[in-house]
């Protein structure tokens, strides 16, 4: 049995240990070995708590039984993304700036999760202050695919990594323009953005300081944006910890103390494609995987319809970039104030980039391009209704080599952005967006199908990914 529990879903093994059939700390120890295993060559998980995982699993299995079948998540080993505030542990961002850096309290979604009996193992890698779609920084180096010698992805590289390789049965990210369904995609795994408010963001990186507890810039599109999710490796896993990390907690004022609601009584109404000369170009591959998901979802009996034009779609990539532009990286350039040379590199130069763009030019008027935001997507949630979801790429490539040649999709080379174009589009509109593994290229590397839902129907998207693997088999 202990060989085998490093594969359970998160579901499966909460199942095992409130039924006794499994005790909390043989489900730890597995993991932990499993860890041992791979972990040297993977560079997934950079800090560990075993240890402390042992004594609240022993924990666990002290509880009467009564107490023990009110933890949904009873036993569950997780890890969480390193730029995720845990008590007690370390938390670097990936950056020498904070390697020493021990915060005082959880973020509110890893209290959450532990409330409900889920046990932290980890934590794991990511770029410095999360800024680049790979997983390296100076601070711990780079973290490798479990699937072979291509990207894991990024900013949740880590995660992916580690869940994906059996080391943790649900991983904890966050996603600002595609940092958990670019990682999920690349990994075959199953990964979740929520509606912007749907989670409190207290506790993540980066914020103006770090005066805890950390609570989001309200007044950036990353303070505003990003979010923190799951990524595991089935439906149920995602739907459980979801409603375990859901609503408002007092402290960030974005959050929003909506329900979630129970994918039982869920039914996807429609399904929509977007296909036409306005979409951003994707690979063959990717092509044929989003077209074989949604015939399948058509074959479940959801009505299925292609949008045809969408300008809001077409605008939003640009838009992204001037909103994310008019940021500066003001943040980071405040928490690393007088300790520039710590910093790696590629941060080191975007700074510069940053710094250079607020010489030239004033920033400007944010307003207008939230406005502009604001009426793009009230015009997309109209054409979506209140029971349809999307169906779209997640990324315009298959995983690659970062050290090869660069990926190319009708003769125009892809730069990292360009790939993660689809992703980033539905980010501005903070609506929640699942990747779902459902294909895979002529190499056998894995391709995932982004479903994107209205605001705050998570059960929708994930009822739709339901309905995608039960018709996949």
């Amino acid at each position: 049995m202990p060989d085998e529990l490093a594969g359970r879903s998160a579901a499966e093994l909460a199942a095992l240990v409130r039924a006794k059939e499994a005790s909390a700390r043989e489900v730890v120890q597995a993991h932990l070995a499993r860890i041992d295993a791979v972990n040297g060559d993977l560079n997934a998980i950079v800090t560990r708590v075993d240890e402390r995982a042992l004594a609240e699993a022993e924990g666990i299995d002290r509880l009467a039984a009564s107490d023990r079948d009110a933890l949904p998540l009873a036993g569950v080993p997780f890890t969480v993304k390193d730029v995720i505030a845990t008590a007690g542990v370390r938390t670097t961002a990936g950056t020498p700036v904070l390697r020493d850096w021990v915060p005082r309290f959880d973020a509110t979604v890893v209290r959450r999760l532990r409330e409900a009996g889920a046990i932290l193992i980890g934590k794991t890698n990511c770029p410095e202050w999360a800024m680049f779609p790979y997983t390296r920084n100076s601070l711990f180096g780079e973290t490798r695919n479990p699937l072979g010698p291509v990207t894991v992805g990024g900013s949740s590289g880590g995660e992916a990594a580690a869940v994906a390789s059996g080391c943790s049965a649900l991983g904890v990210g966050t996603d600002f323009g595609g940092s958990l369904r670019w990682p999920a995609h690349c990994a075959g795994l199953f990964a979740l953005r929520p509606t912007a408010g749907r989670l409190p963001g207290t506790g993540q990186l980066p914020t103006p300081s770090l005066d805890e507890p950390l609570i989001p810039n309200e007044v950036t599109l990353q303070g505003r944006m990003q979010v923190m999710g799951p990524i595991g490796r089935a439906v149920a896993d995602l739907a459980l910890a979801l409603q375990t990390m859901s609503g408002a907690d007092g402290r960030d004022p974005m959050a929003v103390p909506t329900p979630f609601t129970s994918l039982d009584s869920t039914t996807v109404g429609g399904a929509l494609t977007w296909d036409g000369p306005s979409a951003p170009a994707v690979h063959k591959d990717v092509k044929g995987v989003v077209d074989l998901a949604a015939n399948s979802l058509a074959r479940t009996g959801v009505a299925l319809e292609e949008m045809g034009p969408a300008p809001m779609l077409e605008r939003a990539v640009t838009l992204y970039s001037e909103l994310r532009d008019t940021d500066r990286l003001q943040d980071v350039r405040r928490l690393t104030l007088g300790r520039r040379d710590e910093l790696g590199d590629d941060v080191r130069a975007a700074i510069d980039a940053a710094e250079e763009a607020e010489r030239r030019e004033p920033n400007p008027d944010r307003a207008l391009l939230w406005e502009e935001r604001d009426r793009l997507r009230a015009d997309l949630l109209d054409v979506l209704g209140p029971d349809r979801v999307l169906l779209m790429a997640v990324a315009t490539v298959a995983p690659y080599a970062l050290d090869g040649p660069a990926p190319v999709v009708d003769g125009r080379e892809q730069s990292m952005w360009d790939v993660l174009a689809p992703s980033r589009l539905i980010s501005l509109f903070g609506l929640p967006a699942a990747s779902v593994p459902f294909g895979s290229n002529p190499d056998g590397l894995p391709i995932g199908v982004q479903v994107v839902g209205p605001s705050f129907r998570e059960d929708l998207v994930l009822a739709a990914a339901r309905e995608l693997m039960e018709e996949r088999g």
